[in-house]
């Protein structure tokens, strides 16, 4: 009988434990492990030769403590079928002089992986305008083509080369080729402000969402909408999309508050249904969302769309890019805790889960893609100690011993991209 009662009491036990890791949820569930992809101290080139490599380093038309890693986009077969195989893109911005090539593919060169510029050195040539000059991100659709967003203005960390209009490029992943073209007029992206940052798509529309971290008396902040299918783009803004002012923002013990407010608009991301879009300012925390129906039908005045504007209130932390997955889950870095975070709209943000927190992994996770096969990836770049490396510490540390700068990660999630939903 004292036996019977032990076991029934277990069992009892048991069951109250299990009902209670239900209710808990991903709180009490293992938390994905991050994988480690590719890492760098600094970003390495693919060149024809050792002689190109040192004819570049001593003409400064490559100075490797000026690389960056930031964009990050991956197309294999789950996620157009006609990339064969998977191919890994990624972006370095022209902030400064010495960037050989803006787009480029990652190449495996005995064991050590380098950036091969893409489609070609050539075709980026920061001298000719019609050439690609500066992408900051890119998108690629599930017909296999790239859409990238081509900033135009470069080296304003330096003195600000603004001859070049921004303009958003269409190339086909499998043959390189430039299928579509369009310059943003002056009043839509002004040529002496803006700064196009990232870009989502609604591919059943065929519209383009970008974000323009602009930050000049030219351009606030602002989101533009590119029409393909009718050549057309406007710009929409409010204070929504304008810098937020307020927010505390350490990381990594330095205080960044006052050198980020003036960020404005930066993350952004498009709901799987293609209804609304999220967007958030870099110095600022709090989280907005629009209309994309409104903001896609050019009938619509501006002022209608920006009356559809919902806050969302604020994130634990102010972040950079950010996306949606076909789950409906919104993820996004948190630049203060060195963590991946995910939200779910329709709930409160002091609900958003923290998926991984990695002080040296994650510290500063800048752009976000989707191979299709359940993984999340992501890149980080300990951005806050390249862009202020001359006026707070800790400056980026281009020798080594403070370990990689520049990653490329990816985190299982269950979940594809948000322009997949109905796979």
């Amino acid at each position: 009988m004292a036996k019977t009662a032990a076991k029934d009491m277990w069992w009892r036990w048991w069951l109250l434990f299990t009902q209670a890791a239900a209710l808990a949820g991903p709180w009490m569930q293992a938390k994905p492990q991050l994988e480690v992809l590719h890492q760098w101290v600094e970003m390495e080139f693919e060149w024809p030769n050792a002689t190109a490599r040192e004819t570049a380093l001593q003409s400064q038309k490559y100075r490797p403590e000026h690389n960056v890693l930031a964009g990050l986009k991956v197309c294999g077969p789950e996620v157009a079928s006609r990339c064969t195989h998977q191919m890994i893109f990624v972006t370095v911005p022209r902030w400064a002089t010495g960037v050989p090539a803006s787009l480029n593919l990652l190449t495996d060169s005995q064991g050590q992986a380098k950036l091969q510029p893409w489609p070609s050195m050539e075709a980026q040539d920061p001298q000719n305008c019609s050439n690609i000059q500066y992408v900051q991100s890119m998108e690629i659709d599930p017909q296999g083509v790239m859409w990238v967003v081509d900033v135009g203005r470069k080296y304003f960390t330096e003195t600000s080369d603004d001859k070049c209009p921004p303009k958003i490029l269409l190339i086909d992943i499998p043959s390189g080729d430039i299928i579509d073209s369009y310059v943003f007029p002056d009043e839509v992206a002004p040529y002496t402000g803006s700064f196009l940052n990232d870009i989502v798509l609604d591919v059943e529309h065929q519209m383009a969402y970008i974000s323009s971290t602009g930050n000049t008396p030219a351009d606030k902040g602002a989101i533009i909408v590119y029409d393909r299918a009718n050549k057309r783009s406007r710009r929409i803004e409010d204070r929504s999309t304008h810098a937020e002012h307020g927010a505390r923002l350490v990381i990594h013990s330095t205080d960044y508050s006052k050198l980020l407010e003036g960020l404005p608009v930066d993350g952004i991301a498009l709901t799987p249904d293609g209804e609304r879009i999220f967007y958030s300012a870099l110095g600022g925390t709090e989280l907005y969302s629009i209309s994309a129906a409104k903001a896609r039908n050019f009938s619509v005045n501006v002022s209608s769309v920006l009356a559809s504007v919902d806050s969302h209130g604020k994130k634990s932390s102010n972040s950079d890019g950010m996306t949606f997955g076909a789950d409906g889950f919104l993820y996004f870095g948190g630049l203060t805790m060195d963590s991946l975070l995910r939200w779910k709209p329709g709930t409160p943000l002091n609900e958003t889960q923290q998926l991984a927190v990695d002080h040296e992994k994650l510290w500063w996770i800048d752009t976000f893609a989707w191979d299709n096969r359940g993984n999340l990836w992501l890149t980080s770049n300990r951005l806050n100690s390249w862009f202020f490396r001359d006026v707070v510490p800790p400056a980026m540390d281009f020798t080594g011993s403070s370990g990689a700068n520049f990653r490329i990660l990816k985190i299982p999630v269950g979940s594809n991209s948000y322009m997949y939903r109905k796979n």
